[in-house]
């Protein structure tokens, strides 16, 4: 999706979808406008999603969950930024920023085989950078501390409430993109109440709703 600032409504609307097994991005958004609620972006071989030079953003109960194994991955499973670089006539490199009027990520897993699954890439450059990710699962194991002075990546600051950093999301199957969690999860009822009272496979939410596109089963 490219290209679309339109902030009034979204110009790709996702429910009850599943995206798996992309050689580059699950979806990849580029200053658009993209809302999903009960969905489930698994493998691909850069990010699940990556929602770049700002634009708008909203997911709700969303697993990114991404287990790539066929090449080196570099990109998390989610990625957000608000610009894009170019080398002018001179060959010297130019940053572009735009507005992210919106990265809103609420009961969401961010999950894989990397240490570090969402990052936010925030470039200087004035205008609108919003974002807020709560009551959400995030893998975000910084050994070496590389993130230890980003702002955007710090997970007191409160633009994030209520997450689990590092949890035991305890897929079905996650090499078959099967993201269905079992009761050793930690997303198990720590999901805020929203406006979509069933998950992905019709299953009632409406009480104890667990993080994630899925309510837990007991794994047979």
């Amino acid at each position: 999706m490219d290209s679309s600032e339109n902030t009034a409504r979204p110009t790709l609307k996702l429910e009850n979808t599943e995206i798996y097994n992309h050689a580059s991005f699950g979806i990849l958004g580029r200053e658009t406008n993209i809302e999903g609620h009960n969905l489930v972006i698994g493998n691909a071989g850069q990010a699940s999603l990556a929602a770049t030079i700002g634009g708008s953003y909203k997911f709700t109960h969303a697993t990114f969950s991404n287990f790539w194994s066929n090449s080196l991955r570099q990109l998390p499973a989610v990625l957000v930024n608000n610009f894009f670089t170019y080398k002018n006539e001179a060959g010297e490199e130019i940053i572009e920023t735009r507005n992210l009027h919106a990265a809103n990520f609420t009961n969401c897993i961010f999950d894989g085989n990397n240490n570090i699954e969402f990052i936010i890439d925030f470039a200087d450059g004035g205008g609108i950078f919003n974002y807020n990710i709560s009551n959400s699962m995030i893998q975000f194991n910084d050994i070496n501390n590389s993130f230890n002075d980003i702002p955007q990546l710090d997970f007191t600051n409160p633009f994030y409430q209520n997450n689990i950093l590092n949890g035991n999301s305890h897929f079905r199957d996650p090499q078959r993109n099967d993201f269905v969690i079992g009761e050793e999860s930690n997303a198990i009822n720590k999901a805020s109440s929203s406006a979509y009272p069933v998950d992905l496979l019709g299953i009632d939410r409406t009480s104890n709703p667990d993080i994630g596109a899925y309510q837990h089963v007991v794994f047979e």
